[in-house]
């Protein structure tokens, strides 16, 4: 058994929409840890589909959620039977994301302490991967599905989402070619009963045996029967936990015969996971997902997503080691737990209630509401809090009638300094009475996309996320504020964006680091001097920033070789070398590290590398072969950008750090100058510049680049000039 951090899965690039599902929310925990995680935290859109019964108990309690409706819209699903209970994600990107599929709602507990079964693929259109793009687009139609089940402005937005995505992202509806040898599918009770499709599965070649995980049974246990007569040769064990699994002992004893018990050892979670697992002649295979062992979850009366695993023999065999082991018991040993299986939750009757209150771009409310009053009121206003807020900041009168929909508009100072959730709810007044609905959060729609260009072009941090320009003076002062823990965690989660086309490249403006004062790598500041017990999670922190760009960035442009997307590659590789080198001449990064590292940035940006355990394509080659050998137009791009002069930067920089005066090497001659140094990687740059026809840059063109660095002294910069001119 492995056990995960259910956050760590969040841990990849942003997402372009995240599509989040679950029975229980818990807000606050959402906020603080989830949304906080890399693929969330930067997420274009995040939309989270939830029980409408769980959300109407939701709005009868006090939680403290500043962003709900605001950065994350929370879509109530009310199904035509039951409850909706999936456990299903999607990350979106544009070339690529991620599936998760299991059994752990978004609460505290579901992500944290209790015993869930967690299943995740990740994939990238460029590395293939076709059954997880084929359970991406199965886990898509479900959530299309989802939305018809939603109801007023909630399910509007979020089908608006997801028919924006059908352009912008078309590997999510475009066909497939048909495969019968799937190993994993998603099933879903939108497309028909578990059981039956189970049932099917099972009849061509009948089960000897089954192990059945679920932490609810219904009372009568009537799955465990129905398996029981269905393949009267199977023999099932049921995986429980004292005091917690909700067992029916009386019914089930009956059936001793065919029927054992194991008990969970080692394990303090509370157990929440849910698994059909199955051996037969055939092979074996398993069910796992959200859905209970009950007749709820297996006849379609809920709303369930799974995931039919075939040849799952070792998958399930490793669920149980040392770690978390289980023995046999009868079943007088055992004692079930006294929790049920929820149900559909009956929404109380409530005289008034506002059923959804929307902010629109004008700055005006647009308000559904009911009430069932008696006598009628004389006045119905609307109520409009912030969080933390006991009396309404702002009353607004509202049409005095039964039901509809109204559009009013606030005073104009009402949401001036509302920069989080909004909480609006009706108050209804008469001679002798005055009731209140209960409140509900309004949905931002405008706020609900997130557009890194709204904190405006001059933003230092919009600027590192575009083109890394700016990221050590931005880490400078970090450190000076908040010291060296926050520089980590900044390093942790930010990712340089990555570009090769549309408007990237349009001709307007040439790559240049715009650094304007110059930067002492060799001084470290006081942040740094004081944060001894830091500095190997910062080095840490930075191999594995730069090692995250080396490889999605730097070796995908490698790959791809889009002429277009050069400026971003030099973009990212400037900003790669400017931090290492910074944080190598304060004694944070290794010599060695920052050695192997920019031989290999070289390498990337020529012809690439060609190990027994390492390859990728070299920029420069790709480009020139995707260009069809027209030599001239690489050139003037490479002018343009002057991309030649910096590579020759690099490598000047990395002979630089390599050359130890006076060293005497076990083979070849030892080098007497920088200039000896690093033979192979000097040749690998001559090599290509000559195989494709291009100029040498020119001494200026290599000061230009080397000045721009804006992090050597004017000795170090005499110093590189002879080396050039050598």
């Amino acid at each position: 058994m492995k056990f995960l951090d259910f956050t760590t899965l969040f841990d990849t690039e942003p997402a372009s929409l995240a599509v989040l599902s679950t029975y229980q929310l818990d807000p606050d925990f959402f906020e603080r840890r989830l949304l906080r995680c890399p693929a969330l935290v930067k997420a274009r859109r995040i939309v989270v589909f939830m029980d409408a019964g769980q959300w109407f108990n939701l709005l009868n309690q006090d939680v403290p959620a500043r962003f709900l409706n605001r950065r994350y819209l929370v879509v109530p699903i009310r199904p035509s039977k039951g409850v909706f209970h999936p456990k299903l994600n999607l990350l979106i990107r544009e070339q690529g994301g991620q599936v998760q599929c299991g059994s752990n709602n978004l609460t505290r507990s579901g992500c944290s302490s209790n015993l869930e079964l967690l299943n995740s693929f990740s994939f990238d259109l460029e590395g293939g991967n076709e059954e997880a793009i084929r359970i991406a687009q199965e886990a898509f139609t479900f959530f299309k599905h989802a939305c018809d089940d939603a109801k007023e402005e909630t399910g509007r937005i979020a089908r608006q989402w997801f028919e924006e995505l059908d352009g912008t992202v078309p590997w999510l509806t475009a066909p497939l070619p048909q495969s019968d040898n799937r190993n994993v599918r998603l099933l879903h009770t939108y497309g028909g009963s578990l059981w039956d499709r189970l049932e099917t599965i099972l009849n061509h070649s009948p089960p000897n045996k089954l192990l059945i995980i679920s932490p609810f049974y219904d009372p009568d246990g009537e799955m465990v029967k129905r398996v029981y007569q269905r393949w009267p040769k199977c023999q099932i064990e049921l995986v429980v936990q004292q005091r917690t699994t909700n067992l029916p002992v009386s019914p089930l004893k009956k059936l001793r015969k065919r029927v054992s018990l194991s008990e969970l050892r080692n394990s303090s979670r509370r157990l929440h996971a849910k698994l059909v697992g199955w051996k037969s002649a055939n092979g074996t295979g398993c069910l796992v997902g959200s859905a209970n062992f009950t007749t709820a979850a297996y006849d379609a009366r809920n709303v369930e997503t799974c995931l039919l695993v075939s040849a799952a023999a070792s998958f399930v065999e490793s669920l149980f080691d040392k770690q978390l082991g289980t023995r046999s018991i009868s079943f007088e040993d055992f004692e079930p737990g006294t929790e049920s299986e929820t149900g559909t939750l009956e929404e109380e009757s409530i005289d008034i209630r506002l059923t959804s209150a929307l902010l629109k771009a004008d700055g005006k409310l647009r308000l559904d509401y009911l009430h069932c009053l008696e006598p009628k009121p004389k006045s119905i206003r609307l109520a409009l809090r912030t969080p933390g807020e006991q009396r309404p900041r702002a009353f607004i009168t509202v049409p005095n009638r039964q039901s509809g929909t109204a559009t009013v508009t606030p005073p104009d100072t009402a949401l001036l300094d509302a920069h989080g959730a909004i909480f609006a709810s009706l108050v209804a007044e008469a001679e002798n009475y005055r009731v209140e609905s209960p409140p509900i959060w309004v949905i931002q729609e405008e706020r609900l996309t997130y557009e890194p260009s709204g904190e405006g072009a001059s933003s230092p941090k919009l600027r590192i996320e575009e083109t890394g320009e700016g990221l050590t003076e931005f880490l400078e002062e970090l450190g000076k504020r908040d010291g060296a823990a926050a520089v980590i965690e900044y390093l942790r989660h930010l990712n340089i964006r990555f570009h090769d086309g549309g408007d990237r490249l349009s001709g307007k403006k040439k790559f240049r680091l715009r650094i304007r004062d110059p930067f002492h790598p060799d001084v470290a500041p006081e942040w740094l001097l004081h944060a001894k017990t830091e500095t190997q999670n910062l080095e840490e922190a930075i191999y594995e920033f730069v090692d995250r760009h080396e490889k999605h960035r730097l070796r995908r442009h490698a790959k791809r070789g889009n002429v277009n997307g050069m400026e971003n590659f030099l973009d990212i590789f400037t900003a790669l070398i400017r931090l290492l080198y910074v944080y190598y001449s304060r004694g944070v990064v290794h010599r060695p590290m920052f050695i192997d590292r920019l031989c290999n940035y070289l390498k990337i940006a020529t012809s690439g590398i060609d190990l027994d355990d390492d390859y990728t394509e070299g920029y420069l080659s790709t480009v020139y072969d995707n260009l069809g050998g027209d030599t001239d137009y690489l050139q003037e791009v490479c002018n343009d950008l002057n991309l030649l002069g910096h590579l020759r930067t690099a490598l000047l920089i990395v002979q630089k750090v390599r050359f130890v005066p006076g060293e005497q090497v076990k083979w070849g001659s030892s080098p007497k100058t920088p200039n000896d140094c690093l033979p192979s990687i000097k040749d690998k740059l001559n090599g290509t510049i000559n195989k494709l026809g291009l100029e040498e840059p020119s001494k200026m063109e290599v000061m230009k680049a080397m000045d721009e660095y804006k992090m050597f002294w004017p000795g170090e910069l005499a110093e590189f000039e002879k080396d050039i001119a050598s």
